[in-house]
């Protein structure tokens, strides 16, 4: 029997992430012969069976499942956004008392400070070029990126994380300019490093092993271009100010070089600009 779910799996791989036709393992005649669909059964059945036993949590499986979409489509982000049962694990509450120990971000924290209106990109590339309004509202346009990208969150009144997240969809495109870490796979790598180094945020870390788990898989020879993403993401975290922690807003007409200079960031790697597939 073992063989045989050993077989299915293999088929998965092959017609899944390499996209080969399956062929058979010896002693196993017909063994791949299911389509993928129901190669998927056993391993769904054993995560259940894990749960039973409180190897894993249901929530846990779930999780895994949903970010396991990542890896057959990396430009699919909503499994990102449908983990709300992990939020009461235990990782999350060692990030949040990251965020209590920083003046800055604690404050935001106790105000549960945020834009009172999405960011009007019209008004912001009317500001000189130098600056950080125009940077972000060009990043935007030239991306084609909303502003109101993010599916709604729950109320924020009595919940730090829950506030946490919105503040962080806020500004994450900020953050990617402020950084200068573009918006494709290794920009998204090198900012979820930066954002596990600064406050060991548990959705970045998870981000971060399914990029390995999919750059194996489906791109391998980029594997050395991952890595540096990550250590340059991760190298920025420990030098910088916290992100999360900034009004930005009250910053649109500072030049961003200067703003760089103070939150000591440095200037990114030419790794962004070499090979990176958008």
């Amino acid at each position: 029997m073992w063989r045989r779910h050993l077989a299915n799996h293999y088929a998965l791989l092959q017609s899944v992430y390499f996209k080969l036709p399956p062929t058979e393992v010896p002693g196993e005649a017909g063994a791949l012969a299911n389509p993928p669909v129901q190669s998927i059964i056993p391993a769904i059945q054993r995560l259940g069976a894990l749960c039973k036993m409180g190897v894993m949590g249901a929530d846990i499986a779930l999780l895994l499942l949903r970010f396991s979409k990542l890896i057959l489509n990396p430009n699919d982000i909503s499994p990102i956004f449908k983990g709300s049962s992990f939020l009461k694990h235990k990782s999350f509450q060692l990030s949040l008392q990251t965020f209590y120990e920083d003046p800055e971000t604690a404050e935001l924290l106790r105000t549960r400070y945020l834009s009172e209106a999405p960011y009007d990109l019209d008004v912001l590339l009317q500001l000189p070029p130098d600056t950080l309004g125009h940077a972000f509202a060009s990043h935007m346009r030239s991306n084609q990126l909303e502003v109101v990208f993010y599916p709604p969150l729950e109320k924020t009144d009595d919940d730090d994380i829950a506030y946490l997240r919105r503040r962080a969809r806020q500004t994450h495109d900020i953050h990617h300019v402020v950084l200068g870490y573009p918006a494709i796979d290794v920009g998204e790598m090198a900012i979820s490093a930066f954002y596990l180094s600064q406050h060991r945020v548990p959705l970045s870390a998870l981000l971060i092993g399914f990029g390995f788990l999919y750059t194996i898989l489906r791109e391998p020879q980029r594997i050395e271009e991952l890595i540096k993403a990550i250590e340059t993401g991760w190298q920025a975290g420990q030098q910088a100010r916290r992100l999360l922690g900034i009004r930005w807003e009250e910053y649109w007409e500072t030049p961003l070089e200067t703003l760089r200079q103070e939150l000591r960031i440095p200037l990114p790697p030419p790794i962004f600009t070499q090979g990176a597939k958008s």
